[in-house]
């Protein structure tokens, strides 16, 4: 029950921050659920995702992997599961886990960071 004398369910908040809210190709996302699908691969031993605007001013996902094997097939299996999970397939690059590693463990920060928005 509410302080106000309702006795009925109340709508709680969206999951998710506003702040980090990206639209991309019409689907609302939010870094937490992209997380949870790169999570799914047990090949991905480091992931950076990186949120731009482009040109056109709409939001840009780039999403950078170090994988233990790379293949066309992996690259494949991922965009598949994205679409299944998200709707949207973001741009995914590879990259060796020496290039991630400096990135996701800045000196200047206590925790690892794999998640960079560079929105204005």
């Amino acid at each position: 029950p509410c302080r106000c004398g309702r006795n009925t369910l109340r709508v709680g908040p969206v999951l998710g921050r506003k702040q980090q809210m990206i639209k991309y190709k019409g689907t609302t996302l939010y870094p937490p659920a992209m997380i949870d699908v790169l999570t799914d691969f047990s090949n991905i031993e480091a992931h950076v995702i990186e949120i731009s605007t482009n040109a056109l001013g709409t939001d840009e996902i780039v999403i950078r992997l170090a994988v233990k094997e790379e293949s066309e097939q992996f690259l494949r299996d991922i965009k598949d599961h994205f679409r299944a999970k998200l709707r949207v397939t973001p741009k995914i690059e590879f990259t060796t886990k020496e290039v991630l590693a400096p990135i996701i463990h800045n000196p200047l920060s206590r925790k690892p960071v794999t998640f960079f928005d560079y929105r204005k």
